[in-house]
């Protein structure tokens, strides 16, 4: 088993169930996370979750990992989970290539990441389960009851309203929100809630309109940091440690060093674990290093042009696991 202090303010590589697996029991502060959605983005990993054919599969996976991740989290800690919701055969056309080809502007903009095998059979799915095309799966809430139902406390169910999307759709609203989940380990936990205020000092509500600042790179979908940060700060006291097992562009670390919380990040794609490493530390966007400079941070090394990327190898498991 491996140290937490070994892990603190590193980017690793690592499938998020190996790296959990690695880790002591109760120490880390909070989870702030956000997985991969169900059969939206191909990471380029035989590890990754979000590519099964069935979503029953796909949400095991996450149970079994978020399993692991309310072991590693203190008694008084909390767990926040980014999801999104999905429609059936959504994006069924996007075959190889895209079905306007190639280099067509929209293949250019949009098929990036997107999977081109198995949506078939994943609508095949959806049809035998009762839903038919245009559907919408209601993902988030299937995976928030599965969570519930292995023994986390939902406490509240967020709603990151994004004014910024639009969609083509003209026989529906348009959908411009997704979910954060706060769940618990117990009934008392840590909420420091002077954090979670209007201006006015009111509690604040359940509905967030932030649009927050672009950030484009390697990694396909972007958490704004002005999403997550009332999360850091009222989960996680000063010199805390804040767990993203999903970490991709690194959103969580940035608002952590930013306000003197130790990050532990992971992350199954190489590429997306050097682009995080970089951000982290030095920031990509105007916004990064606006943030990493408004607070005296303790120094830490700029990487080099590939920083070094630390693979963890779990200790093997007692038999059965």
């Amino acid at each position: 088993m491996v140290e937490i202090k070994d892990l603190l303010d590193k980017v690793h590589l690592s499938d998020a169930l190996s790296f959990l697996r690695s880790m002591p029991t109760e120490s880390v502060n909070s989870v702030i996370t956000s997985p991969p959605y169900f059969g939206q983005r191909d990471y380029g990993s035989d590890k990754q979750i979000g590519l099964e054919i069935h979503p029953d599969d796909y949400i095991k996976a996450l149970v079994e990992v978020f399993r692991e991740a309310r072991r590693v989290l203190k008694k008084d800690g909390t767990f926040w989970l980014n999801i999104g919701d999905n429609y059936v055969g959504a994006t069924s056309q996007h075959r190889e290539g895209g079905s306007q080809g190639k280099t067509s502007r929209y293949s250019r903009k949009h098929m990036n990441g997107i999977p081109t095998d198995g949506r078939g059979d994943r609508n095949r799915t959806f049809y035998a389960m009762g839903l038919p095309m245009k559907s919408l799966v209601g993902m988030p809430w299937r995976v928030a009851f599965a969570l519930q139902s292995d023994g986390w406390i939902l406490r509240c169910d967020i709603i990151w309203h994004r004014p910024s999307t639009a969609e083509s759709v003209k026989d529906r609203p348009t959908h411009a929100h997704e979910y954060i989940f706060m769940f618990s380990k117990n009934q008392r936990y840590y909420y420091d809630r002077k954090h979670m205020l209007t201006p006015t000092g009111a509690n604040i509500q359940s509905v967030w309109k932030v649009a927050g600042s672009p950030f484009t790179g390697a990694h396909f979908a972007v958490f704004p940091t002005e999403l997550i940060e009332p999360i850091v700060l009222a989960s996680s006291p000063e010199d805390g440690v804040v767990l993203d097992p999903f970490a991709g562009s690194g959103t969580v670390g940035v608002v952590c060093r930013q306000h003197q919380r130790h990050y532990v990040l992971c992350d199954v794609n190489p590429d997306i674990v050097q682009l995080a490493q970089t951000r982290v530390i030095q920031g990509i966007t105007a916004n990064d290093k606006k943030r990493l400079t408004e607070k005296r941070i303790v120094a830490l090394p700029v990487p080099a042009e590939k920083p070094e990327i630390k693979k963890i190898v779990p200790e093997p498991l007692p038999f059965p696991f």
